[in-house]
C-alpha cells in the first residue's frame, strides 16, 4: 500500500506531501489543477523514462520519494519481492526514491540502497498497477494473463496445478543434471581408448617402489664386478685364506696369538679381557670373510642379466618420462585412470536412471498439463461471460471479450501425441485476453488498448471480475471517468468502492458520484504567488467534502440545494456500505 509520498521541484510543484490511506482516496479539483500531476508523479517512482516538462523552472534537479506498507500483500507475493529485492523487508516497509538533475541524469534508491533504473521499474510492478496510461498495467502483459485465469480455479485445479510445478521443476533439474552429465561423458568417451592404452601400459610394467633404485645399485655392481672380485678375493685371502702366497692370513695371526694369551690368562684379568676381545675379532673376521664369499657369489651375474637389468629400468625411465618422476606418482596415475573409466561405467548408469526417470516425470507432466488445460478452458469460458457482462454495466454493451489459449509447439518441449509442445511451470498453455469495443469490431490483444478513460474502465471491469486474482495492492485509475455521465458514472463509483474492499485504489475524477465513495478525499488546488504559480493539496474533512461535492454537482455558484443533494449522495454511500 502506497502510504506517503513527497514531491519536489515537480513541474508546478514547489514541495508536496501527500498521505494516503487504505480503501478507496479520490483526488479531485479544477480542470487543469493538476490532478493527474500527482499521478505522473508516482509514475516517476515507478521508473517512468524523463520527461523534460517534469522539471520546475530554474530547479536542477527533481525529487520524488514514496513509503509502501507491504503487509496487504500475500506471503507468497511478499517472499517473491524479497527475492527480487534482496533487501532485509522485516519491517515490511519499502522506501522508494528517485532524483533527476537537469543534465537527465537519474539516480534510484530503494531502502536508502542505490539501484538501477530496470531494477527500479522491475519492484514497481510488485507494488502499483497504474491505469489510464500503458505503464504498470499488469493486465496488459499477456505473460500475466494465465495467471488470472488460475486463480479461479477449484482447490482440485489448484492442487494439480502445485503438483505440476513441482514435478516440471523436478523436470527441469533431472535434464540439467542429464545435459551436463551426457556433455561430460561426451569427453570421457572421445579419450576412453587413450586412458586404456595408458593402464594397460602401467599395469603391464608391474611397478613395485623402489624397484629402480635397487636396479640402479645392481647395475652398478655387474658394471664394476670384475673390479669387485678381485678386491674381495684378496680380502678374503688377506682376512682368512693363505692361498699359496707365503704371507700368513689374519685368521691365522689372530689364531696363534688367543692360544698364546690362553697361557697366560689366568695370571691377570686384564690378559685375560685382551684375549676376550682378540677372540672377538677372530668371530668377526670369519663373519666378514663369510659375507665376502657370499657377496662374491651373488654377484656372479652373466650378460644377459645385465641386458634384463638395462631393459628394466628403461622401461620404468619411459614411464617415468609420461606419468610421472617418481614411481610412486606412475602408481598414483594409474589409480586415477582406473577411477576415471569406473566413473564412466557410473556415469553411463547414471545416464541410464535419469533417462529412465525424466520419461517418468514427463508422463505425469503430460497428463497434469493436459487436465489443466482443460479446465483452463471451462474457467475461461465462464470468465469471458462475466467480463463481458461487467463491461456491459460500464456502459460498453456492444463489447466482446475472448480468453485465447493456445499450445506453441518446441522441439525442446514436452512430446503430447506427435507434437512436441512449449512447456513452463504453469503448464502448456499460452493465454492471451482479446477484446473489441465495437459491434463488428475484429477482436485484438487487450495489450492493443489505446490509452486513456476507454481503458480505464476496461480495466475497472477486469479488475472488478478478476480482483481475487490481482495481487498488487495498488491500484490507480487517471481519467476513469473521461465522457461518462451521471448513470454510468454511478456505476463506476460503485465498483470503486467494491474494488477497495480488497485493494488500496486511487482515483482522480470530476464525477460527484465516484468522490462521494471516497475513504479519503484530497482537493487539489493550483494558485499564483509572486508572479508564479504553484499546487497545494488538502485532505478534506466531512464538511468540506460536502461543499466539494456540491461544488462538483453545480459548479461554484451552488447553493442550499446541491448541499442537500450532495448530503443524500453522501448518506447515500454511507447506507451502500453499512
Amino acid at each position: 500500500m502506497l502510504c506517503y509520498l513527497k514531491i519536489k521541484n515537480f513541474a508546478l510543484i514547489d514541495e508536496l506531501n501527500v498521505e494516503f490511506e487504505q480503501g478507496l482516496n479520490v483526488i479531485t479539483g479544477e480542470t487543469g489543477a493538476g490532478k493527474s500531476m500527482i499521478i505522473e508523479a508516482i509514475n516517476v517512482i515507478l521508473g517512468a523514462p524523463f520527461n523534460p516538462n517534469w522539471l520546475k523552472n530554474e530547479q536542477d534537479f527533481l525529487e520524488i520519494e514514496a513509503l509502501f506498507y507491504l503487509d496487504s500483500i500475500s506471503p507468497e507475493r511478499l517472499e517473491e519481492l524479497k527475492k527480487t529485492v534482496k533487501l532485509p523487508l522485516e519491517d515490511l516497509q519499502i522506501v522508494i526514491k528517485r532524483k533527476i538533475l537537469q543534465t537527465k541524469r537519474s539516480s534510484c534508491f530503494i531502502n536508502n540502497q542505490l539501484v538501477t533504473l530496470s531494477f527500479l521499474q522491475q519492484i514497481g510492478n510488485y507494488l502499483i498497477d497504474l491505469h489510464g496510461q500503458h505503464e504498470h498495467q499488469s493486465l496488459l502483459n499477456p505473460e500475466s494473463h494465465i495467471d488470472f485465469v488460475d486463480s479461479f480455479g477449484n482447490h482440485s485445479f489448484l492442487e494439480q496445478k502445485e503438483q505440476f510445478d513441482s514435478t516440471y521443476k523436478q523436470w527441469q533439474h533431472k535434464n540439467k543434471l542429464l545435459h551436463q552429465l551426457v556433455q561430460k561423458h561426451s569427453e570421457a568417451l572421445s579419450k576412453r581408448d587413450y586412458f586404456l592404452f595408458q593402464l594397460r601400459e602401467i599395469e603391464q610394467a608391474k611397478l613395485k617402489e623402489g624397484e629402480d633404485r635397487e636396479i640402479e645399485e645392481t647395475l652398478n655392481v655387474i658394471r664394476h664386478q670384475v673390479k669387485i672380485k678381485e678386491i674381495m678375493e684378496m680380502a678374503n685371502e688377506v682376512l682368512l685364506e693363505n692361498g699359496n702366497n707365503t704371507n700368513v692370513s689374519v685368521y691365522d695371526v689372530l689364531t696363534r696369538l688367543i692360544s698364546s694369551f690362553n697361557t697366560i690368562s689366568i695370571l691377570d684379568q686384564n690378559i685375560n679381557r685382551i684375549k676376550e676381545q682378540l677372540t672377538d675379532l677372530n668371530f668377526k673376521v670369519e663373519d666378514i670373510s663369510a659375507q665376502i664369499i657370499e657377496y662374491k657369489e651373488k654377484i656372479d651375474l652373466d650378460v644377459y642379466q645385465l641386458q634384463e637389468a638395462e631393459e628394466r629400468l628403461n622401461l620404468i625411465n619411459h614411464l617415468k618420462h609420461k606419468y610421472g618422476s617418481q614411481i610412486g606418482e606412475i602408481l598414483k596415475y594409474q589409480d586415477h585412470l582406473q577411477a576415471q573409466l569406473n566413473s564412466m561405467e557410473d556415469d553411463e548408469a547414471e545416464i541410464g536412471r535419469l533417462n529412465k526417470e525424466i520419461k517418468e516425470d514427463e508422463e505425469i507432466l503430460t497428463k497434469l498439463s493436459l487436465a489443466l488445460s482443460s479446465q483452463r478452458k471451462t474457467i475461461s469460458q465462464q470468465l469471458a461471460r462475466d467480463i463481458i457482462k461487467e463491461l456491459a454495466e460500464l456502459g460498453m454493451k456492444d463489447c466482446n471479450f475472448l480468453v485465447q489459449i493456445e499450445q506453441q509447439e518446441d522441439q525442446n518441449g514436452l512430446k503430447i501425441g506427435d507434437r512436441k509442445i512449449k512447456i513452463n511451470s504453469k503448464g502448456i498453455d499460452r493465454i492471451e485476453f482479446f477484446i473489441s469495443t465495437n459491434a463488428g469490431e475484429k477482436l485484438k490483444p487487450l495489450s492493443e488498448i489505446v490509452s486513456g478513460g476507454e481503458v480505464s474502465r476496461i480495466m475497472l471491469g477486469l479488475k472488478s471480475i478478476l480482483s481475487k486474482a490481482d495481487q498488487i495492492p495498488t491500484m490507480i485509475f487517471d481519467e476513469i471517468d473521461s465522457g461518462v455521465g451521471a448513470r454510468l458514472g454511478e456505476t463506476i463509483a460503485r465498483k470503486l468502492a467494491k474494488l477497495a474492499h480488497s485493494h488500496q485504489v486511487i482515483a482522480v475524477t470530476h464525477l460527484p458520484q465516484i468522490a462521494c465513495q471516497a475513504d479519503q478525499h484530497l482537493y487539489i488546488n493550483k494558485y499564483a504567488s509572486q508572479n508564479k504559480t504553484t499546487i497545494e493539496l488538502k485532505k478534506l474533512s466531512k464538511d468540506e467534502q460536502l461543499y466539494e461535492i456540491a461544488k462538483m454537482l453545480d459548479g461554484e455558484k451552488y447553493g442550499s440545494i446541491s448541499i442537500e443533494h450532495a448530503r443524500k449522495m453522501l448518506d447515500g454511500q454511507k447506507g451502500e456500505r453499512n
